[in-house]
């Protein structure tokens, strides 16, 4: 029946929930198919940006979850940039600490991919990592921060001794390694007489074993444009990782700004393209349309243009917004308690559902029709649950 669905070009509702499941897969997809041995070798290695859909984590986490990616990624101290922490982690830190983003001008601190900075001046400043699940451990953590920062020098507690180092355009970061596996350390600093300033752009979980890597980083509130012209250590830090795929989740804060225009973002977007092919000629890029939301009952004035702007791109794409059921189909969501009041974020069973249709459709564009069939049963039962009482 969901095969059926899925190869029909109409809209199917399943149960009270309605889906468009034909819509469910990535136009202009080659590039991406391309992908397709490193994903069935887990050698793959993704970096997802967004705004507050991805910040979150309900999202990209279940497509973590689903890609079986290890347990890496790139971290930060979110509540000293005045947001909330994050999924894998919660801090707390000591001493002074100042913390921007990408949503506000530029204040003198460089910002990279995580869209966030803090920076201190306090030889005793001090921030405490502590995972909120105590039974996730690790054993190696690298400390990003840059190459005009490194005045005071980062170390970790907890057995950790300094591994590598190493200094590449504007970025530079630390490697450290504790002899046993932990799941807190608090990152200090000494002074070495060079100055007196240290910023940290986010620590990394190091993987021990070959696998999947996934790095979601997303700031609320943020559109493509904050990051664009704002986090001017992005393509530093992107030339040092070298992803496989980019995925980029932005859109819904554009909808609902009044100033927004289309050929400013669309140049915007060619021209990050094109950075980005110039440093890492063997990325591939994935763009999704934002959600349909009702932010506090408004209607998102500019949806369907940015999303006519995204699909225009010579990329793949991915329509979220055509596969939840087009312009208004979130007042459906609604009604079936996959959205929060404020009509603009979605509840964590939301979440998870996009989640799942998200990466059934990479999973149809990479050929792995085992791991499509399997999930393609998840999404079913889980549209059907939707909406029904427990």
């Amino acid at each position: 029946m969901l095969f059926w669905l899925l190869s029909t070009p109409i809209k199917a509702e399943i149960d009270s929930l309605k889906v468009c499941l034909p819509c469910n897969e990535i136009q202009q997809d080659s590039s991406l198919a391309l992908l397709s041995n490193k994903w069935k070798s887990g050698d793959l290695k993704v970096l997802h940006l967004g705004d507050s859909h991805v910040q979150i984590g309900h999202f990209s986490g279940e497509i973590k979850r689903l890609l079986q990616a290890k347990n890496s990624g790139i971290h930060f101290p979110y509540p000293l940039a005045k947001s909330v922490d994050g999924r894998l982690f919660k801090t707390k830190a000591f001493g002074s600490w100042i913390g921007i983003s990408v949503l506000k001008p530029a204040s003198g601190i460089n910002i990279g991919l995580t869209g966030y900075a803090v920076s201190t001046r306090d030889t005793s400043a001090k921030i405490q990592w502590i995972a909120k699940d105590s039974l996730q451990l690790f054993r190696r953590v690298r400390v990003w921060t840059e190459s005009d920062s490194c005045a005071l020098i980062p170390g970790l507690d907890s057995g950790f001794v300094l591994v590598h180092q190493q200094q590449k355009e504007r970025m530079r970061y630390y490697d450290f390694e504790s002899t046993l596996p932990v799941h807190q350390f608090t990152l200090s600093l000494r002074n070495v007489g060079l100055g007196d300033q240290f910023t940290l752009h986010g620590i990394e979980l190091q993987r021990e074993e070959k696998g999947i890597e996934y790095i979601d980083l997303g700031v609320a509130g943020a559109q493509f444009t904050h990051l664009k012209s704002r986090a001017n250590l992005v393509l530093d830090q992107i030339k040092i990782l070298q992803p496989d795929l980019i995925i980029s989740s932005f859109g819904t804060n554009e909808a609902y700004n009044a100033k927004w225009e289309s050929q400013s973002y669309k140049n915007a977007w060619l021209e990050f393209v094109r950075e980005i092919q110039s440093i890492s000629p063997k990325t591939a890029f994935l763009l999704t349309s934002p959600p349909d939301t009702r932010s506090q009952n408004r209607v998102p004035k500019y949806q369907q243009e940015v999303i006519r702007v995204l699909a225009e791109m010579k990329v793949p794409f991915y329509d979220l917004n055509a596969v939840m059921g087009g312009f208004g189909s979130s007042l459906d969501w609604v009604k079936k308690g996959c959205f929060l009041k404020d009509q603009l974020h979605l509840t964590k069973e939301g979440y998870q559902l996009q989640a799942k249709l998200f990466v059934l459709a990479l999973f149809k564009t990479w050929g792995d029709q085992t791991s499509f069939e399997n999930l393609q049963k998840q999404v079913n039962q889980h549209i059907i649950s939707v909406g029904i009482p427990k």
